[in-house]
């Protein structure tokens, strides 16, 4: 045990002093200085009168998604920029974006003026400022991010379209409009680090470059303390269970996905971080029962208040999962925090409450923010 402790404690400084430059994940050269150094998917290059942002192919591995010249807005177009990038002209000024997580690391940069619409605003919460930009008018709702409304994307002309790719999937009518999209595959990241990084590429989209460093800095640090004290305090390594049935599959985090790897620094025993996926595992009730029954504590992410007896009733097989017999299920409720929003650029504060809840002896009388206890 204590030579694992030591060598997650290497890891941890190995973590933080990763910095300086790295190879564009396609393996050609770019020259310049590189500004990411933990993302796998991204990589920005100052050139000198532009930022080369080279998207990699999350399912082709060493393939490009896209490459974009970030040119500030009012300058000359830089002859030397390689062929094969997009222009687009920076700051943006009316762009459209398509994911919550994006808005609310745009929020935190003060850039919400600059967003012009955005794509599945019934998801926003009452109490998130997009919500209020959306009623109040200031912010258009294009409807459904896979069947945007066309005609109001012409209204309302946009300098940029920030979207979520998808395998196998082309733009649809966005093609149409001939603006820049901006292929944010942040989400298939397999280190939140990694995943956070990209806070970096908004801050140069945004030109807020300064100030997204500033928070990326902040989050590997805060981040970087608490697994170090995991390494040194935890006295044990909990079993650990995640979500619950929909529509009769579990879905459950691959073993190289990000929240694996969170669940990992957390100091937690996953049962499938042997498994090869980045994305989402989706299984049936009996393999998970078969590989997670043992497990010590549960983590759901269930609307409203479920009980013991309300999953009880959802399925009987949960009954037989340890963490249900101790008492040990947690459940964060998606529609009354902020999970959602801050999991992408914040997982500092998603780790703060995991290494609450595993291991309350290297805490030091940190409290959940986002998971709560269920009462039996």
């Amino acid at each position: 045990m204590k030579t694992t402790l030591i060598a997650a404690v290497f890891s941890v400084v190995a973590l933080l002093s990763s910095c300086g430059g790295k190879a564009d994940k396609t393996g050609d050269s770019i020259p310049g200085d590189t500004l990411t150094s933990r993302a796998e998917l991204l990589t920005l290059i100052e050139r000198g009168g532009y930022v080369a942002a080279i998207v990699a192919d999350p399912w082709n591995p060493g393939k490009r998604l896209a490459s974009y010249a970030l040119v500030p807005r009012g300058t000359d177009v830089p002859a030397e920029i390689p062929e094969g990038f997009q222009i687009v002209e920076v700051p943006l000024q009316r762009s459209v974006v398509y994911s919550s997580t994006n808005t609310a690391a745009l929020a935190e940069l003060s850039v919400l003026d600059a967003v012009a619409a955005v794509a599945d605003g019934n998801y926003y919460t009452p109490a998130d400022t997009v919500a209020r930009l959306i009623a109040s008018g200031h912010i258009t709702d294009i409807g459904n991010s896979m069947s945007p409304k066309l005609e109001t994307l012409i209204e309302v002309s946009p300098d940029a379209i920030l979207s979520s790719p998808y395998e196998n999937a082309g733009h649809g009518v966005l093609d149409a409009l001939k603006v820049p999209v901006i292929e944010c595959a942040d989400y298939m990241e397999s280190t939140p680090l990694g995943r956070a990084e990209w806070i970096l590429f908004l801050g140069h989209l945004y030109g807020k470059a300064a100030p997204a460093g500033e928070i990326y800095s902040r989050v590997v640090s805060d981040y970087s303390s608490l697994t170090v004290s995991v390494a040194l305090y935890a006295t044990r390594q909990p079993k650990v269970l995640t979500e619950t049935l929909t529509s009769g599959v579990w879905y459950v985090p691959g073993g190289k996905s990000y929240m694996a790897r969170m669940l990992a620094d957390a100091g937690a025993n996953y049962p499938w971080s042997d498994d090869s996926s980045s994305g989402s595992l989706q299984l049936d009730a009996a393999a998970v029962i078969d590989k997670a029954s043992d497990a010590d504590i549960w983590l759901m992410r269930i609307s409203g208040a479920p009980t013991y007896e309300s999953l009880r009733d959802s399925s009987p097989l949960y009954s037989g999962i340890k963490a249900y017999a101790d008492g040990e299920i947690y459940n964060c409720d998606p529609s009354a925090s902020t999970f959602f929003s801050d999991i992408a650029f914040h997982p500092e504060r998603i780790l703060r409450d995991y290494v609450a809840i595993f291991h309350p002896e290297a805490g030091s009388g940190l409290e959940p923010i986002y998971y709560h206890k269920l009462k039996r």
